[in-house]
């Protein structure tokens, strides 16, 4: 068992269920197996609207009422840790829904390959087929890989506001992705309908 931001990542039923009665997108426990999936999305949500609130936190208006705001620097980069959180945490909760989905509709033989495929084959293969929708898979994807591997930011570079404001927005866009992605595939699963606002909404 390991703790992750006071969460204990274990096969635990109770979790799931906890999930699934606050109105969150939750894995069909019932249905496929027990996972982690729910705390790795939990994870991800609360590291967003932490980097969120440090980022509100540290923008105050400019004096005499000029336009624009004066950024508090905070030298330990804590909103851009936070947004890296998320991305990473968000890209872990699809892997693991992907998995389930995809073992519960396609069987162990058929899904494992496709288990080393990118987001967006994995989705095709499950069904989903919206350009829309698979367009902001892949920046999903890259985004996550260049914040992660540091491609995002030139060797050396001063990480101003302005470079932790885009992994903010790409960890904002991230989430609500995967929630909508999660809202979609479990649906046939579990009978529900709705759920997030759209991942594309706000490109």
């Amino acid at each position: 068992m390991a703790r992750y931001g006071g969460h204990e990542l274990r096969f635990n039923a109770a979790e799931s269920d906890r999930w699934l009665k606050s109105g969150k997108v939750a894995l069909p426990m019932e249905r496929s197996m027990l996972s982690n999936a729910n705390v790795y999305l939990a994870i991800a949500e609360e590291a967003l609207a932490e980097s969120k609130q440090l980022d509100e936190a540290s923008r105050r208006p400019k004096p005499d009422g000029q336009p624009g705001f004066v950024i508090t620097y905070d030298p330990e980069q804590t909103s851009f840790k936070q947004s890296l959180i998320a991305m990473v945490f968000a890209g872990i909760y699809l892997e693991a829904l992907l998995y389930i989905v995809g073992m519960d509709k396609l069987g162990k033989d058929e899904y494992m390959k496709i288990d080393r495929k990118h987001y967006e084959e994995k989705l095709r293969a499950l069904g989903v087929t919206d350009t829309e929708t698979l367009t902001t898979c892949k920046r999903f994807r890259e985004a996550r890989n260049d914040l992660v591997h540091e491609k995002a930011i030139e060797p050396h570079a001063e990480i101003d506001g302005t470079t932790f404001h885009t992994a903010q927005r790409e960890a904002e866009i991230g989430v609500s992705f995967v929630r909508s992605i999660a809202s979609l595939l479990l649906a046939p699963l579990t009978g529900r309908s709705g759920g997030p606002p759209s991942a594309a909404a706000g490109l």
